[in-house]
This record gives C-alpha cells, sequence and structure tokens, in this order.
C-alpha cells in the first residue's frame, strides 16, 4: 500500500506485507527508515519511508517481492515474476475530424423542430421529446469510427452493415435494438444521405404534430 501522510503522520511511505520477526529486526535495525504501520502492524506488515534521500529502492523491491510471493497463489508465485506486457494500444480517432462532423451532425439535427442534445463527453443524443432520434458517437469502446447511429429496422441495418461496411455498421449495444451506425470520418462524407437518414430516423420517433410541420417538410 502506498500511503501519503496517512492520519498526518508526516511520512511518505509504502506499507509492505512481511512476517513478524522480519518486521522486528528491520524496525530495530533502521527506525529511521522503517516502521510499524497502524491497523496492519500487528500482522507483520512495515512501513518503509520513501520521502527520505537515502531511500534503497532496490531493498524495497526485494521487499515487495517477498511480501507478494507471501500472498499469491502458489502456482503464480512457482512461475516467478514476469515482466508486464506493454499496454495494448487502443484505437484512436482524428480528433478535428471528430470535431467538425459533430458540429456538421447537430447543425442537421437541431434544424429538426423541437430537436435538443445533450453532450456526453466525445459523444452526443439528439432528442425529440423523450425519444432519441440520433446519437452521434466518437471511437465508442474504442471501434475507431466516428459515426452517426439512426433508428432503422434490425433486418435492414444488418443488411446495411454487411454490403458497405466501409460506411455502414453496426454500433456497441444499440445495434441489436433496431439502430444504424452511419460512419462520417471518410475524407468524402454523403451529408445529403446522412441528412435523410436522421429525417427517417426523427420521423419515426416525433409526434404527429411536427411530423407534419412546414418546417419539417422545408428540412
Amino acid at each position: 500500500m502506498f500511503v501519503d501522510d496517512h492520519h498526518a503522520d508526516g511520512r511518505i511511505a509504502a506499507w509492505c506485507k512481511a512476517a513478524l520477526d522480519e518486521q522486528h529486526a528491520r524496525v530495530a535495525d533502521s527506525p529511521d527508515r522503517f516502521f510499524v504501520p497502524p491497523y496492519v502492524g500487528v500482522k507483520g506488515w512495515v512501513g518503509v519511508r520513501l520521502d527520505r534521500p537515502d531511500t534503497d529502492w532496490i531493498d524495497l523491491a526485494i521487499l515487495l517481492e517477498r511480501g507478494w510471493a507471501d500472498v499469491a497463489p502458489k502456482s503464480v508465485v512457482r512461475a516467478g515474476v514476469q515482466p508486464q506486457k506493454p499496454p495494448p494500444v487502443r484505437p484512436t480517432t482524428d480528433g478535428a475530424r471528430a470535431k467538425a462532423a459533430l458540429e456538421r451532425i447537430t447543425r442537421v439535427c437541431l434544424a429538426l423542430p423541437e430537436a435538443a442534445f445533450v453532450r456526453e463527453g466525445r459523444h452526443a443524443t439528439f432528442r425529440v421529446g423523450k425519444k432519441a432520434f440520433a446519437y452521434f458517437l466518437d471511437n465508442h469502446h474504442g471501434d475507431a469510427a466516428i459515426g452517426v447511429c439512426v433508428r432503422v429496422s434490425r433486418p435492414k441495418a444488418e443488411t446495411l452493415a454487411r454490403k458497405e461496411p466501409k460506411r455502414f455498421y453496426l454500433p456497441a449495444y444499440i445495434g441489436s435494438r433496431g439502430w444504424l451506425g452511419v460512419r462520417v470520418d471518410a475524407a468524402r462524407v454523403d451529408w445529403d444521405d446522412v441528412a435523410d437518414r436522421v429525417g427517417e430516423s426523427y420521423r419515426a420517433v416525433a409526434p404527429k404534430r411536427l411530423r407534419s410541420t412546414s418546417a419539417l417538410r422545408s428540412h
């Protein structure tokens, strides 16, 4: 455990799992470097100060490994300490392109009667009343896509995603519930087609009085 000024003790330290005899020996030999931590000290844990210029990091590593071996499953201990694998490279998207796409789709959606949107980090939800008719998703769950999700029937969504995977996809979680992802991160995007699909999605959930307004017809 790493602790910083625990209960105002003025120490930056690590509390390491250890046997009682090792705890006693270290504290007795170097009380300026080692101490008995509260709560867990009675079980053999030893505190190691990290705020001293003479901190022995190699000794600390050995102490940590002993504590690890004391609590780790035997099969893991037998395998020994292995170097950690580098973290996986997470997919990314073009920030400037995502910003421009969100601005464009926001203009399209908010041109519809009584449409509203909520920004949620890198994503956005567009609603009419309480019903969502479009989602803007940027690298949703690491899919490396910038897309606009619209309502369509599930069979149609599956067909489009299968036939034109560079333009359409099934978004995570909502793809199985009648939503289609339309990619807007290509060098050229057919925004007229995107606007038409957003309009169809809007009409699928908007109140009848809004579907028949002149504003919607002009859109």
